[in-house]
């Protein structure tokens, strides 16, 4: 990255900093000027025993920014040109042990819904596939806990109506009703396809997905015990190199 810097010496210094390196100076050389020719060097002692390393170096020849743009290129490589994904991004409300609530938007019509899934089951899940369809799903998912008995609460805790209860076919586990939908009754399917689509998937898994969150939440037991009883030692001092060289202009 090149920046200009006010300097005393007559013209420009540009400017290329790296992140800070490893102690034993373990440096990405994707982000160094390859075999400089250092004019001068100085370094700073941090407060955390690092060091900031100046070094002022001769303005690097073509091959030299050639060879770095090769090595930025290879360290970061050109993105994907696989075909993207079609995506189920939502908002899930979950009130424990009750149901969830459901945001989504459609082509700029907003959706709500409400869903029999604790979408904490879906957790970490990228992406699902049903119906020959891969999507990815990009759920916020936020828990609002039940208060605890005799706490009265300033709002009533959400629960399915009893007549929409009995509505629900025999056996079926994951299942949803639309409560909002500003669109037209046209819409509406194309609005609800994905959806659909993560409650089938859900009702095939749910013995998978129940068994995946409870191993889930064992292994966040564990990890963070063994934290508590293994505290992590202070981040080691680093050691920051950052290149400059006097750019002459017209």
């Amino acid at each position: 990255m090149k920046r200009h810097l006010k300097h005393p010496i007559r013209g420009l210094l540009s400017l290329l900093f790296l992140a800070p390196i490893a102690a034993a100076f373990g440096q990405d050389t994707s982000k160094l000027i390859p075999n400089p020719r250092i004019l001068f060097s100085s370094t700073v002692r941090k407060a955390d025993g690092g060091t900031t390393t100046y070094q002022h170096i001769e303005p690097p020849t073509a091959e030299q920014l050639a060879a770095l743009a090769a090595a930025r290129l290879a360290a970061n490589p050109a993105p994907s040109t696989a075909p993207v994904l079609p995506r189920l991004q939502l908002t899930a409300r979950v009130y424990e042990g009750s149901l969830t609530e459901l945001k989504w938007s459609h082509q700029g019509v907003e959706c709500t819904a409400w869903s029999s899934v604790d979408f904490r089951l879906l957790e970490a899940i990228p992406q699902f596939e049903q119906d020959g369809i891969t999507r990815r799903l990009s759920s916020i998912t936020i828990t609002h806990r039940q208060p605890p008995a005799g706490v009265v609460s300033a709002r009533p805790w959400p629960q399915f109506p009893a007549e929409v209860l009995a509505a629900v076919p025999q056996g079926l586990r994951a299942w949803y009703i639309l409560t909002e939908f500003g669109g037209t009754a046209a819409m509406e399917a194309e609005a609800c396809a994905a959806l659909d689509a993560l409650h089938r998937y859900v009702e095939v898994h749910w013995e998978a997905l129940q068994a995946r969150r409870t191993e889930r939440e064992a292994q966040k037991a564990a990890e963070a015990a063994y934290k508590l009883a293994h505290p992590e030692p202070p981040p080691a001092p680093t050691n920051t190199i950052i290149q400059f060289w006097k750019e002459e202009r017209p």
